[in-house]
């Protein structure tokens, strides 16, 4: 139809205002049930402004733009490259993707979700100042970085990496960020690292599932289990990032985290987000669950800073879940930022121990692991006090990283998602991402 048809005819005008009005309730439902990829991309149809962010309103628009609106819907399907019945519509969930990924079938694919490296120091080799203050928060504190780290994010999914993690690892009041600037700077980053998605998808012809990982790190210190935060303010501080960061993502992924305390916070603030009142009634606006991915760290001997074991950490944590996290879908446990030696020890701790393996498997969870490039680090390390970044190893090169850890993990000890923390870089990640 024309566009002078759409002016000019009364009754074709009509149809499409109501066609509106009865789209609002399926765009609802999509903000809840679907991706936030899906629903940004559906709501950008039924607006006469760019592919929103930010998904915290319902779509309207005023019946004198309805011709405008039809026409931005075919601009944006050219300016992101793709037909209109492509635009990321049947693209699964990553709890569906994950639920693929446990299948014994060998011609299942992927076989493996690739997730990126670390962002922080991927930010540092581009020339972004190495605040040890903020760290990479730096890149969304000064407007200047904001390219570089959405190129970063880039680099790693043309690198093959199928996850983008957020850089909100440091948006934490640990360095001195108050509520409201966790809140805007957590929005952002999610901003920056969907649209990176988006821009992908635009100039490749892979047709893969990309996701966002909304990234909740330690509120204080990273590895330091005895400065963590009491439950019940940690638990507060994280439904604030988790609420910036969940219009944005399609799960969370609790990083770093030193023992199961500090992961059961995040839990907390997972779940009381999806309640609006003191009756416990779901949100269907304000805010959209989203899976949850929980990473510990380890020190040299394979167990979390703690100095509880992995297999009674992960306990803990299932634990745990049961009380303080009634309707979070836990989906995956990890360990990162650690030696990839220590996150041998601990993932063979748990091949060992039946029961813990067959209560995961029944849970629907999956392992994962995305070790660091650095020299071991000091138990009593924090980032207040340190006036230098960390060394690298020298024997951790892309094929070392791959041959000596990476295919063990994933052949022998069935990991299924694989990526990289600290000095691990776009050229790791391809390496990975071609053997996988």
């Amino acid at each position: 139809t024309s566009t002078n048809a759409i002016l000019y005819s009364p009754l074709l005008y009509s149809t499409l205002l109501v066609s509106h009005l009865l789209l609002r309730q399926p765009m609802l439902w999509m903000a809840k049930h679907r991706s936030a990829a899906t629903f940004a991309t559906f709501a950008a149809l039924c607006k006469p402004s760019p592919p929103p962010l930010s998904l915290s309103s319902s779509p309207s628009f005023t019946p004198t733009l309805l011709f405008y609106s039809l026409r931005k819907t075919r601009a944006f399907a050219t300016a992101h490259g793709t037909a209109m019945s492509t635009m990321n519509v049947e693209q699964p969930s990553i709890s569906e993707t994950i639920a693929r990924l446990r299948t014994t079938d060998v011609a299942s694919k992927p076989r493996f979700l690739v997730l990126d490296g670390g962002t922080g120091e991927e930010l540092f080799r581009r020339g972004v100042p190495d605040d040890r203050q903020i760290w990479s928060a730096t890149a969304l504190v000064h407007e200047q970085h904001h390219d570089t780290l959405k190129q970063v994010h880039r680099s790693f999914l043309e690198a093959g990496a199928h996850c983008v993690t957020t850089n909100s690892y440091g948006v934490v009041p640990g360095v001195g960020f108050g509520p409201d600037e966790m809140s805007r700077l957590a929005t952002l980053a999610g901003r920056i690292a969907r649209q990176a998605v988006h821009e992908h998808q635009r100039d490749s012809d892979a047709a893969k599932s990309l996701y966002v990982l909304g990234s909740l790190g330690p509120l204080v210190e990273s590895y330091r289990a005895d400065l963590i935060k009491p439950h019940d303010e940690g638990a507060a501080l994280y439904q604030i990032l988790g609420s910036a960061l969940g219009p944005h993502v399609d799960a969370y992924i609790a990083e770093t985290m030193s023992c199961a305390k500090e992961a059961l916070q995040v839990v907390q603030a997972l779940h009381d987000l999806a309640t609006t009142d003191e009756g416990g009634e779901q949100s269907e606006v304000t805010f959209t669950p989203r899976p949850l991915l929980v990473s510990f760290t380890l020190g040299s001997d394979g167990n979390l800073r703690d100095g509880m074991s992995a297999p009674s950490s992960i306990r803990s944590l299932l634990d745990g879940s049961k009380t303080k996290g009634t309707g979070v879908e836990l989906i995956g446990i990890l360990f990162n930022c650690a030696e990839p030696e220590a996150i041998t020890k601990a993932v063979d701790e748990i091949n060992k121990d039946e029961e813990l393996s067959s209560r995961l498997h029944s849970s629907g969870i999956v392992l994962g692991a995305y070790a660091n490039r650095l020299t071991p680090v000091d138990p009593n390390w924090t980032m207040a006090d340190s006036d230098a970044a960390q060394p690298f190893r020298n024997d951790l090169d892309e094929m070392q990283y791959w041959k000596d850890f990476v295919h063990p993990w994933v052949s022998q000890n069935s990991l299924k998602l694989i990526g990289g923390c600290c000095g691990i870089t776009p050229e790791h990640i391809e390496v990975i991402a071609k053997h996988t």
